[in-house]
């Protein structure tokens, strides 16, 4: 009984040893060695000594393999999943979170696989055919990803997170209208969704449509303190001649995130159509401290001390936008009218 035994154990590490080696070491994609502070841990503890007493439960190995993954031990996850695989290669569960650790290591491609592989031996695994959309989204094959979530809705109709990244994929297409009918869709099954919201509004501000505002609206009730909400709906605002109602907005952007330096760039632009120089100057002043790599604040500083007569200072902050964009030709040209 202990020569069988030892047998099938050598057979486990012979298998386990050709498994792991095969992975693929690209270098940046691998985390430095951790300490060793969570196998010191009682669980870690007690589930290694589990593991060398039973080295042929799959089980096990997978618990462990989780405990890895949810404490950012990513390498150590992979290898247990994957000596998991080889005791137990038709579980989908293991290929599917063997997907998502490599996933968070950026290993999109083996990522890929795994995820194909769950889905291959449960063809209606939810969760796996969400990731590999996902994933698919990411690496903008979008044609992938929406064949993908379709048929996510033959299983779930009514499924606001397959709408959401179905709308997301078409906005990346191109498809304006397909993409806002999916992201309607997406709300209408989850009211709460501040994204599909937030995306619409941005869509048919795109197009000059007023219905944009109903969508920033919403946004903004479903989160309040939504930065990107208030400036979304301020740049709508100012590009439709609404300067009062942009530069409140401007305000509240800057309340919740002091900063934001592009509302300070927006607040700025507004100040100088409206001939208010002083203020103009100030808040450009407060973006290019903000962001010193922002040239277009630059070339404002240039202009409005060009139209001041102060040719020395619009000549340096010319000479910086050009500094950060070489290329410029609107910046060329405000240097070259100096001269």
């Amino acid at each position: 009984m202990h020569l069988i035994l030892s047998y099938k154990n050598l057979i486990f590490i012979s298998l386990l040893f050709f498994y792991i080696s095969c992975k693929p070491n690209t270098g940046k994609n691998k985390l430095p060695d951790p300490t060793d502070s969570i196998a010191n841990t009682l669980v870690v503890k007690e589930l290694s000594i589990e593991i060398e007493k039973n080295p042929e439960d799959a089980e096990l190995l997978y618990r462990r393999a989780q405990i890895y993954s949810n404490t950012k031990y990513l390498n150590r996850a992979e290898d247990d999943y994957l000596a998991a695989i080889v005791l137990d290669s038709i579980n989908p569960l293991y290929h599917y979170q063997l997907g998502r650790t490599l996933y968070a290591m950026n290993q999109t491609q083996r990522a890929a696989k795994e995820f194909e592989k769950a889905i291959l031996l449960k063809p209606d695994y939810f969760e796996a055919s969400m990731k590999l959309a996902n994933l698919y989204f990411l690496v903008k094959e979008h044609a992938k990803s929406v064949a993908i979530l379709n048929k996510c809705l033959q299983q779930d109709k009514a499924n606001p997170e397959t709408f959401h990244m179905l709308g997301m994929n078409y906005k990346e297409m191109g498809d304006t209208g397909r993409a806002i009918y999916h992201f309607q869709t997406a709300i209408e099954n989850d009211p709460t969704d501040f994204e599909s919201n937030l995306y619409i509004a941005n869509l048919y501000a795109a197009r000059k449509k007023v219905i944009a505002m109903d969508y920033f609206a919403a946004a903004i009730k479903l989160r309040p303190r939504a930065a990107d909400a208030w400036f979304g709906r301020a740049v709508f605002e100012q590009s439709m001649g609404l300067y009062k109602s942009a530069l409140k907005d401007y305000r509240k952007v800057i309340d919740i995130d002091p900063e934001h330096y592009l509302s300070y760039y927006n607040v700025g632009y507004l100040n100088f159509d409206l001939g208010m120089m002083d203020e103009a100057l100030r808040n450009w002043n407060y973006c290019t401290q903000m962001n010193p790599g922002y040239a277009k604040a630059f070339y404002m500083k240039g202009l409005l001390f060009e139209e001041k007569g102060k040719k020395q200072d619009a000549r340096l902050n010319y000479k910086v936008a050009l500094e950060l964009e070489p290329e410029n030709e609107l910046y060329l040209a405000g240097m070259q009218r100096l001269r």
